[in-house]
């Protein structure tokens, strides 16, 4: 009588399909639960302490607010970047009504589908464990994190909103392009284009990344699989324009057929603007001081490279020439060793440093990859994942090329590249230092004992920001937590001259100097200008002047004069010289009155406060 082995059919169920018993499917669920279980947690912790009561965020509300009502996007209320996001986010407000908490929810489906893209883009290129690490890493980091004083750089409450949109948008591209090379039909092509013609109407840094990780792209499907149909190219240049001829054609339903175009191709016609020449943004690229900048990045990335360099040899070491204790020895002494500095040595913050030069490099070698790839589609897809990623990684520290930070701005600028470290060193460190069972625990664990300690370290640093924010400001929708006053009293400023502005007379127009459209958001008061702001660019070379005659045309109900540190831009006093906002306060001085007023002189950056101002009667 023939007897069933254990695990054969004995063990399948009715359907017939086998039950799954590869460890490592275990190893990715755990992974994928830690994963949800992190994110849920880091968002409660973070609940409603994102946005910044002052600086930035107003806009992102603000914006479609007005859009909501039916202004204008650059006409009634203006906007740096391109018009995709103020209108998408104006589609929310008109669907699901005002409020904060509305733009929150719709952000935490964005942040949700990015890490599904950086998930699934990580696991394709460097397998379930490498994309499992790489993930909790950047929601840790990344997702809701507070470094500095100022807020928004997050996920939840962005200081622009084009920055996650435009990196889901480059993500979904990646993707597409992988699919495209295998097969470069019309249909594939028409959505690469279009997801690059998006990036058009989002901000310029995506715009650029786009079109450089699918020029790659184009190149490694010319050789290695040959040129495109003249109906591809077709397909893919009217997905291209398509975005912008849209809103071109919306635009000229509002504007002249010229200001239509100018106002469609904003988020790329800012690259011709002063804004790269003002002095925060030259502090932003790392030229401020570029040659001490350059020599601090280049060490990093020197040391970096080493650290790398000597688990790779460690593990060689092991796998080649290792007995039994000495195996554990010296993969003993090398994790120990990597904990050690993580949690003692490495200061975290500044990490960002080295990622240029890592991702310099790297690119290089997976360019070298492609170029000699003698293997299937299957590693094709592999290989020109990795470099696509890290192309685009490349790209987006291209603001911060002599300034890589994790903080600020890094939220999306260096994210991608910081969480391709761990992913590389899990998923193809082994194979390219050609080590097996041995050698890699010794990458893997090397590799968790130097990055699972600073994960935790800015986790921390994160949560004991946040766990400051107490203070309210808003109310219902429009709830949110910053710094009480004894830390910053610009949230207590704020809720303060809000709640003054919504006394009666409710219907009243508005102007906050020299920042703070959440004021006219949250006391539901517009500007009957289209700025937003009014320092920098805003006001230079003779924009001020141009200000002030928009002022006497159309003269607000109110003006709000609140405190604004402004030194990072070569301002120390608002009003102290014409292109600072001298004429403007000329002007409001000679036109209105005061009504109220909280905490000190709001010129003067040593006190905090604000007055609002009512126009004078009529004689």
């Amino acid at each position: 009588m023939n007897r069933r082995k254990k695990g054969t059919k004995a063990h399948q169920p009715a359907s017939g399909r086998p039950v799954p018993t590869d460890p490592s499917r275990w190893v990715e669920y755990i992974g994928l639960a830690v994963l949800g279980a992190l994110t849920l947690l880091l968002v409660a912790t973070s609940w409603r302490r994102w946005p910044d009561p002052l600086i930035d965020f107003g806009r992102e509300l603000y914006l479609p607010w007005r859009l909501a009502h039916g202004a204008v996007l650059y006409r009634d209320a203006d906007c740096l970047y391109g018009p995709l996001s103020p209108y998408l986010n104006a589609v929310l407000f008109k669907c699901f009504g005002t409020g904060l908490i509305v733009l929150v929810a719709a952000n935490l489906a964005v942040f949700a589908a990015i890490l599904a893209m950086i998930y699934r883009l990580c696991r394709r290129a460097w397998g379930a464990g490498a994309a499992a690490l790489a993930s909790i890493a950047f929601v840790a980091v990344f997702g809701f994190s507070q470094y500095v004083k100022v807020a928004n750089y997050n996920y939840a409450t962005p200081y622009a909103h084009q920055t996650t949109h435009g990196m889901l948008v480059c993500l979904l591209l990646v993707a597409a392009l992988v699919r495209w090379l295998d097969d470069a039909t019309p249909r594939r092509s028409f959505l690469v284009g279009g997801l690059l013609g998006l990036t058009a109407v989002l901000k310029p840094e995506f715009m650029l990344a786009g079109g450089l990780v699918t020029i790659a792209a184009g190149l490694i499907r010319w050789r290695h699989r040959g040129g495109l149909s003249s109906r591809a190219i077709a397909a893919g240049a009217i997905g291209a324009v398509l975005p912008t001829l849209l809103f071109t054609a919306y635009f000229a339903a509002h504007l002249p057929w010229k200001e239509a175009v100018v106002s469609a191709s904003r988020g790329w016609l800012n690259l011709t603007t002063n804004l790269a020449t003002e002095r925060m943004q030259q502090g932003y690229l790392g030229f401020d001081q570029p040659w001490e900048n350059l020599k601090d990045h280049v060490g990093a990335s020197l040391l970096a490279c080493g650290l790398i360099a000597l688990v790779a040899a460690a593990a060689w070491f092991v796998e080649r020439r290792g007995r039994g204790w000495l195996r554990v020895l010296v993969g003993g002494l090398l994790v120990g060793g990597l904990a050690w500095l993580a949690c003692f040595k490495i200061n975290w913050l500044q990490t960002g440093r080295c990622l240029f030069g890592l991702m310099l490099v790297y690119t290089l070698i997976g360019t070298v990859s492609l170029v000699h790839k003698s293997g299937g589609q299957g590693d094709l897809r592999v290989l020109a994942t990795r470099l696509l990623m890290a192309l685009l990684a490349l790209a987006l520290l291209g603001r911060m090329v002599l300034h890589g930070r994790i903080y600020h701005s890094g939220y999306y600028q260096a994210a991608l590249a910081w969480l391709l470290v761990p992913a590389v060193l899990i998923g193809e460190l082994p194979g390219r230092s050609k080590v097996f069972q041995w050698g890699r625990a010794v990458v893997v664990l090397a590799s968790l004992a130097l990055i699972v300690p600073g994960v935790v370290i800015l986790a921390n640093q994160s949560q004991g920001v946040l766990n400051l924010k107490t203070w309210a400001v808003g109310e219902g929708a429009d709830l949110f937590y910053t710094f009480p006053p004894r830390v910053d009293p610009s949230g207590e400023i704020v809720g303060l001259v809000s709640a003054e502005l919504l006394k009666p007379p409710r219907d009243q127009t508005l102007v906050v100097l020299p920042e703070g459209v959440m004021i006219n958001y949250l006391a539901r008061q517009p500007s009957p200008l289209a700025d937003v702001y009014y320092f920098g660019s805003a006001t230079g070379d003779g924009r001020e002047e141009r200000i002030v005659r928009e002022l006497e045309e159309h003269p607000p109900d109110r003006v709000v004069v609140i405190s604004r540190d402004l030194r990072e831009y070569g301002v120390q006093r608002y009003g102290e010289a014409t292109g600072s906002g001298r004429e403007l306060l000329q002007w409001a001085a000679a036109n209105y009155d005061l009504a109220f007023s909280v905490g000190g002189d709001p010129l003067d950056v040593r006190q905090r406060g604000s007055v609002v101002l009512k126009r004078k009667a009529e004689p």
